[in-house]
This record gives structure tokens, C-alpha cells and sequence, in this order.
């Protein structure tokens, strides 16, 4: 994928993310936060950058109507997608870096690839932590280093060889070194947890769905020309041909950073 760091998209690039990206690449994640945080019917969870809303709506799928969730994104272009979803999850516009709720308000609090791309980290897992009832769950997904996701770190050069090194985007693997992330949850007053490294698969029907997706799913890469699409999907076809299957499908394997801790 091109240049994300404004992390804002247009209705119809949400549209794709949701319909492609998050299958593909979010999707399976959202189980694991689910059983990091040990949610219970009656919970009050809120999802952080909940996006086109796949975390939040699992958690409801999950508890049900006993449990109240929140979801909450500075993009209005993903709060439209989530909203078309359920109206039993309360969507709200709001910056991570300053939540718009009483102290200790939330039993759980989750933030699904989210983290890498808030202005102010500190601040936003302090509003985090801040929201936490004591004895509440907090959970954070973030994408491993580069190096450790092929598939993303092939497609990443092929953006880079065509469009030069402006086109590169390391927001999202900025938290995969440990040591970083660690730090920043630190500096930030939170002590104590668990950082787990966990492995997934990326699925996509075929290259050029993966290569769509990338170019017209995310930020700013919906204003990307017709002719660089056709110019992007022919390069693909030869340069990520080994994560095609006999069948035209596209699998790779990913990791991704969880941590856990409790208030």
C-alpha cells in the first residue's frame, strides 16, 4: 500500500477496505483481543480507531445485547461503513488522544492496528488507561517489523521500485520492534503486561484483488490514476507471482504483536 500517515480515506476507499482489506488481513485478529481481554456479557467495551467497525461488531456477535459497546474513529469515511452495520454499537467520531468519557468508564478496552498511527501515542494510551475501570482488560494489536511479513514487505518494494521512496509507508510496522514498543508503553505509565507475538495468513481471491485493494482501500492511495493501477497491477503480476497458488489465489503469512495488560 501507498503513503498512509494522514490515516484519512474517502466513503468509497472505506468501502474497499471493508469489503477486501479487512477479510483479508484484520479479520482473524479480532478472536484473539476477544479472548486477551476475557470479555463477559455486561462488559462496557470500547474499540479504539475501530474503523469500518469488524472488532467492535464481533465483540457484539460474541456477548450479545448484554454487553455495551462503543466504537470510535477520527474518519468519517469508516464511520459511515461501520454504521451500515448495526445501530446497537454507539459509533462516534472521537481522537484516540482525548476520549470523550467519564474516568474509569470502560470494563475492556481494545485497539486493533490502530496504535502505529495516532499523532500522539503517550496521550492516547493514557486516555486509554484513564477510560479503564480497575480490574479492566487492556488489549493492543500492532503489525510485526516489516521484515517479518513477506507478503506486505514484498508488496511494499514493488510500491517503492515504481514510485520511488516517497512511496513508502512504514506507519504500520513503526511499533513492530519490541524494544520500541515497550518503550512507548513505558514512557506512556504503563508498566506492567505481556507482549505476544502471534502468526496469521493474508488471503486474497488473487493478485490483482490484492493489489486493488492496496491501491484503493487506504488513505491516499484512492487518488491513485488509472494508468498507475494498470502500470502497479502488470509489475505485480510478475514480482508476487510466489504467493499465487495453482488455483490464482494469494496466501502469506503475517505477524502481529499483541499486548495485554490489566488495570
Amino acid at each position: 500500500m501507498g503513503e498512509s500517515k494522514t490515516g484519512q480515506v474517502s466513503d468509497e476507499a472505506a468501502r474497499v477496505y471493508d469489503e477486501f482489506y479487512v477479510p483479508a488481513l484484520f479479520e482473524e485478529w479480532c478472536a484473539v483481543l476477544v479472548e486477551a481481554t476475557q470479555l463477559k456479557k455486561g462488559h462496557r467495551i470500547i474499540d479504539v480507531a475501530c474503523g469500518s467497525g469488524i472488532l467492535a461488531t464481533t465483540v457484539l456477535e460474541q456477548l450479545g445485547d448484554e454487553c455495551s459497546i462503543v466504537g470510535i474513529d477520527s474518519n468519517e469515511g469508516m464511520l459511515d461503513v461501520a454504521r451500515t452495520k448495526t445501530a446497537r454499537i454507539e459509533w462516534r467520531n472521537a481522537s484516540a488522544e482525548s476520549l470523550p468519557f467519564e474516568d474509569a468508564s470502560f470494563d475492556a478496552v481494545l485497539c486493533q492496528f490502530g496504535l502505529m498511527y495516532f499523532e500522539y501515542r503517550e496521550h492516547a494510551l493514557q486516555e486509554m488507561m484513564r477510560v479503564l475501570r480497575p480490574g479492566g482488560s487492556l488489549a493492543i494489536a500492532v503489525w510485526d517489523k516489516l521484515e517479518n511479513n513477506p507478503g506486505l514487505a514484498a508488496e511494499e518494494r514493488l510500491w517503492q521500485e515504481l514510485f520511488g521512496e516517497e512511496a513508502a509507508d512504514d506507519a504500520p510496522y513503526s511499533l513492530g520492534d519490541k524494544q520500541v514498543l515497550r518503550r512507548l508503553l513505558t514512557s506512556s505509565g504503563i508498566a506492567d503486561g505481556e507482549i505476544i507475538t502471534r502468526k496469521g495468513r493474508a488471503r486474497f481471491a488473487s493478485i490483482e484483488s490484492w493489489i486493488h485493494t492496496g491501491a484503493k482501500g487506504w488513505t491516499e492511495d484512492d487518488a491513485m490514476s488509472d494508468a498507475q493501477l494498470d502500470l502497479l497491477l502488470q509489475k505485480a503480476q510478475t514480482d508476487l507471482v510466489s504467493f499465487e497458488s495453482d488455483d490464482g489465489t494469494v496466501e502469506f503469512s503475517t505477524s502481529v504483536h499483541i499486548f495485554v495488560t490489566r488495570k
